[in-house]
């Protein structure tokens, strides 16, 4: 003889549903657990389809989260590239005169963007 105690879920679920087709079987407070236990388990089901969810949507922020530090980390280095590149450039802006220009050509060419002619 198997104890109740002893029995797997799977094992009393079926035992349960052998029990309740009997002819003549009543037994309130089994069958309030049954649907207590049936409850238990619906909700333990819901529980797990939320946490499934909520880790898909965790995992997508940190993705998120790490294509926007990688894009900042990339807008950074090209900005310090352009500060390097005209750092020549600007430390004569001081000796312009008014009406006089930058050569733009040695800008493009200090900036890698073209050729000095």
């Amino acid at each position: 003889m198997t104890y109740v105690r002893e029995q797997s879920s799977t094992e009393l679920a079926v035992h349960m549903r052998s029990l309740q087709k009997m002819p003549g079987w009543h037994d309130p407070l089994a069958d309030r657990l049954w649907q207590e236990v049936e409850a238990l388990k619906a909700e333990a089901a819901g529980l797990r389809t939320g946490y499934e969810a909520y880790e898909r949507v965790n995992a997508e922020l940190k993705a998120d989260v790490a294509r926007s530090t990688e894009r900042e980390v990339l807008q950074l280095a090209e900005i310090e590239a352009l500060r390097k590149a005209l750092k020549p450039l600007l430390a004569h802006w001081d000796d312009l005169k008014r009406g006089e220009s930058l050569n733009v050509d040695a800008a493009r060419a200090a900036m890698g963007q073209g050729e000095q002619s």
